[in-house]
C-alpha cells in the first residue's frame, strides 16, 4: 500500500536524481534484487524504504491553529553501487555526492539524521556498494503539509 510518506519520498528522490552530477546515476528499487545490473557500469542507486512507522499527532497549542495529522517516521537506505573496475575511494567520493544532493534537495526539512556504511561487496553483482542510511519525520497533517 503506497502512502502519502512514499509520495513525498519519490517527490525527494526524483530531485536528487537532476542533482549537479548525480545525473548521471542510475536509480533502481532495492527490491526485486535481480533486477541490479550485471555488470554495473555507471554508479547505481538501490532506493529502499526500508521502514515506515505512523503516528497520529495534535500540532498548535490554544494560542494558534490546532490541526490533527500524521507522523511518519521512515527509514530509507540509498545503496550505491560502484562500476566495474573503479576504485573504493571513487567509491567514497560518489557516495558523499549522493548524501550532499541529498541533503541540498531536501527542502521541507525531512531528514533527521544521516550514516554511512563502510565498504560492502556484493556478490550477486559482483561489485563494491555503500550504504547511506536517512531518517526522515514527515508530517502531514489534514490541512495539506507542513
Amino acid at each position: 500500500m503506497i502512502t502519502a510518506a512514499d509520495n513525498k519520498i519519490d517527490e525527494l528522490i526524483s530531485r536528487v536524481k537532476k542533482h549537479g552530477a548525480i545525473v548521471d546515476f542510475c536509480f533502481i528499487p532495492a527490491y526485486p534484487p535481480n533486477k541490479t545490473p550485471n555488470p554495473i557500469k555507471k554508479y547505481t542507486v538501490a532506493v529502499e524504504n526500508r521502514s515506515t512507522r505512523e503516528k497520529r499527532v495534535f500540532v498548535g497549542n490554544k494560542a494558534g491553529i490546532s490541526l490533527n495529522g500524521r507522523l511518519y517516521e521512515v527509514a530509507l537506505r540509498l545503496r550505491v553501487y560502484a562500476p566495474e573496475r573503479s576504485s573504493g575511494a571513487a567509491l567514497l567520493r560518489a557516495s558523499a555526492m549522493l548524501a550532499d544532493a541529498l541533503e541540498a534537495e531536501d527542502d521541507e526539512q525531512y531528514i533527521v539524521a544521516t550514516s554511512f556504511s563502510g565498504i560492502g561487496f556484493d556478490t550477486s553483482s559482483r561489485t563494491e556498494y555503500r550504504d547511506i542510511e536517512a531518517t526522515l519525520e514527515i508530517l502531514l497533517t489534514e490541512e495539506g503539509e507542513r
